[in-house]
């Protein structure tokens, strides 16, 4: 039986066996790999290991030939890494793009085209990795019809990061979205959401009061106010500390003023280009070790200005 050596690299530091063997073993399913180890058919600096062994960088990890994977090369045709939507701001560690209308962050299938995709073909085109586990991956998600600053990995350092301070409110996301009727004041929304089973071919979200319980918390503040086909519309900041799944549009929705053509949440189609406008067009980090600015914006699509044009909205700075 031969056997293959990997060395670990910097971004599989402190992560367990298995974690760091899902990605060439991916023909394997986990209980194939934990069989393996168990088989001894995996060894680290050559000792017999367990699953929940810590890979530090520089470990020598040997493993039976037949489990690996062999990745699949990317010929030129099959690369998406030139669909790579506009970049905001990258170093060693992140890198922030303009998600575009239309294009989801990850696939539902395997056919789907997405971010995910993008990026991997983009990182094996223009990076050297020197890791046996770490794929950047987007970081959060945005639906596929809401636009704007998406951040995604480029090193384990910065996913664990981004991740632990998203989940302790260092990061604030802050989003512009057109919504129906006139809001005259700031509001605080706090509801709990859950998914709907699925119907019409998507998913929608309940939302709803409680008093004693809340998984969603959005602040929403009123910028300008304009008409579409006479009936009242607000250009609004929403800043989330939460950030469940078809959030904004879910609440916005409950609270009686939901964007502006979101079908999927009880408004009636527009004639304007997008199914509905929301955009993330801020990202303010309190503190951060990677020389990120305090303030990350991106300004919105030409086809949000022109529904605000349509709609007499000229109060707008990005």
């Amino acid at each position: 039986m031969n056997f293959v050596e990997f060395t670990a690299g910097n971004d599989d530091n402190d992560r367990r066996l298995d974690k760091v063997l899902r990605k060439i073993c991916s023909g394997q399913s986990l209980s194939q790999i934990y069989k393996a180890i168990r088989k001894g058919l995996v060894k680290v600096n050559d000792k017999k290991c367990s699953e929940t062994t810590k890979i530090l960088s520089g470990d020598k990890i040997k493993l039976a030939d037949f489990l690996i994977t062999p990745e699949k090369p990317l010929s030129k045709k099959a690369s998406l890494a030139h669909l790579m939507p506009a970049v905001i701001f990258q170093n060693d560690d992140l890198i922030i793009v303009n998600k575009p209308y239309g294009l989801k962050s990850q696939p539902n299938n395997s056919n789907d085209l997405s971010i995910d995709k993008i990026l991997l073909d983009f990182y094996r085109e223009n990076f050297t990795s020197n890791s046996i586990s770490f794929t950047p991956a987007p970081l959060h998600r945005l639906d596929k019809n809401t636009t704007g600053l998406l951040v995604c990995s480029l090193s384990l350092k910065g996913a664990r990061w981004f991740c632990e301070n998203i989940n302790s409110h260092l990061i604030e996301k802050k989003y512009l979205g057109i919504m129906k009727g006139k809001l005259n004041e700031q509001q605080i929304w706090e509801d709990r959401i859950s998914k709907n089973e699925e119907a019409a071919g998507f998913k929608t979200i309940s939302a709803e009061h409680t008093e004693n319980e809340s998984n969603c918390w959005t602040k929403i503040t009123p910028i300008d106010y304009g008409k579409y086909k006479d009936e009242d519309v607000t250009l609004v900041e929403f800043h989330i500390k939460t950030g469940k799944h078809h959030q904004i549009r879910a609440q916005a929705s409950l609270h009686k003023c939901p964007l502006l053509g979101d079908t999927a949440y009880g408004t009636e189609k527009t004639d304007l280009k997008q199914e509905y406008y929301l955009h993330a067009y801020k990202l303010v980090l309190k503190e951060n070790p990677f020389n990120l600015p305090p303030e990350i914006t991106c300004k919105p699509s030409d086809d949000f200005m022109l529904a605000l044009k349509t709609c007499g909205i000229k109060k707008i700075e990005v």
